[in-house]
C-alpha cells in the first residue's frame, strides 16, 4: 500500500465520512491477530512527534522480540507546523522500518483520525498513541497478550503523568464501573480491538461530543456487553504540556476525571445510565487481568 495511494484515496475521505465503498482497497478487513497496529494522528504537534514515534518504533521491536508483529501508522491531520515536513524526513530515513504516514490536505478532526487509522491497520488490535504521548515499549507485548487471553474489545493500562520531566501521578488506574457515566477516567491511550469497536460503529462523530468521543466509546461498548480489561502494568507517559487537553490537572490534587459542560454529561448519562430502568450506577463492569496471573478480580 503506496504512501501516493493512501493520499490520493484520503483526500476524498472528507465528503464521503469514511463510508465511501470505493475506499475498500485501502483497508485492511481481514486484519492479523499476530501484532500490532500503533496509531499517531497528528496535527501540528511537530515538537512532540520524535518523541512518540521513537518510542512506538522501539515497542515494535520489543514485539518483534516476542515473536510478534508491528506497524506504525502516523496520520497527520492537514498540519501547518512543520510536521509533514518532518514525517517524509523520518519515512526517508527510516525506509526500512513498518512506518505508514498518510497526509490529509482536509482536516478531519481526532475521532475521524482514530476510524481511519482502524480501518487502514494491518492488524486487529490497534494501540491509540497521541503525538504528545509516549509508549512504555517494553510493556506493549503484555497488552496484547492480554488482548488475546480476553477477547475484550478495550485493554487499558497505567498511565504515568509528566510535567516538565517530573512524575506528578497516575491516571487511567481504575476498573471501569458505572462511575463512568459522571466522568470519564480510561483515557483513548489504550490498546482497541479495532474489528470489534468498528463493527460497534467506531468513535463518534456528533459535535455535541466533539472531544468527549473516547468517553462515548468507553460507555457504549460497556452497554454493547463488551468486555473492558484494566491490565494493572504501566502502559504508557502521559505528557502534560501547555495546552493540552489536561493542562487543567494540578501537581498537588493529581489527575481527576476530565470536566464536561452539563449539557454533555446530561446527553451521555441519557444515553447510558438510564436510572430507573438500569441498575448501573455502581455496578463494576470492567475486570482486571495480568497474562501471568489470570483475572485478578473475584467476582
Amino acid at each position: 500500500m503506496s504512501e501516493a495511494r493512501l493520499l490520493q484515496s484520503a483526500n476524498r475521505i472528507e465528503s464521503t465520512v469514511l463510508a465511501d465503498p470505493g475506499l475498500g482497497s485501502l483497508y485492511y478487513d481481514n486484519k492479523a491477530e499476530n501484532g500490532v497496529t500503533i496509531s499517531i494522528p497528528n496535527w501540528n504537534h511537530r515538537p512532540y512527534l520524535p518523541r512518540a514515534i521513537r518510542s512506538a518504533l522501539r515497542a515494535i521491536e520489543q514485539l518483534e522480540e516476542a515473536g510478534l508483529s508491528g506497524e506504525l501508522l502516523v496520520i497527520d491531520d492537514a498540519s501547518r507546523d512543520g510536521s509533514q515536513r518532518f514525517l517524509r524526513t523520518v519515512r526517508a530515513l527510516y525506509g526500512d522500518a513498518p512506518l505508514e504516514t498518510v497526509f490529509l490536505e482536509r482536516n478531519l478532526g481526532l475521532p475521524r483520525l482514530r476510524n481511519l487509522a482502524m480501518r487502514m491497520s494491518r492488524f486487529r488490535h490497534v494501540c491509540m498513541l497521541d503525538a504528545d504521548n509516549e509508549l512504555v515499549a517494553d510493556n506493549l507485548p503484555l497488552f496484547l497478550e492480554s488482548a488475546h487471553q480476553t477477547d475484550a474489545a478495550l485493554v487499558h493500562g497505567l498511565l504515568l503523568d509528566k510535567r516538565g520531566g517530573r512524575m506528578t501521578g497516575i491516571r487511567s488506574d481504575n476498573v471501569a464501573s458505572m462511575r463512568l457515566t459522571a466522568g470519564n477516567y480510561i483515557d483513548a491511550f489504550a490498546l482497541l480491538d479495532a474489528t470489534k469497536v468498528l463493527r460497534a460503529g467506531g468513535y463518534v462523530t456528533d459535535q455535541r461530543l466533539y472531544g468527549y468521543e473516547d468517553w462515548e466509546m468507553v460507555l457504549h461498548l460497556i452497554a454493547e456487553e463488551e468486555q473492558i480489561v484494566f491490565v494493572p502494568v504501566v502502559l504508557g507517559y502521559y505528557h502534560l504540556a501547555p495546552g493540552s487537553m489536561y493542562a487543567e490537572t494540578t501537581e498537588d490534587k493529581g489527575p481527576r476525571p476530565r470536566s464536561a459542560a452539563p449539557e454533555v454529561i446530561a446527553l451521555l448519562q441519557r444515553m447510558f445510565a438510564q436510572r430507573g430502568t438500569r441498575e448501573w450506577d455502581t455496578v463494576r463492569v470492567g475486570r482486571i487481568y495480568h497474562p501471568a496471573v489470570g483475572y485478578l478480580d473475584r467476582w
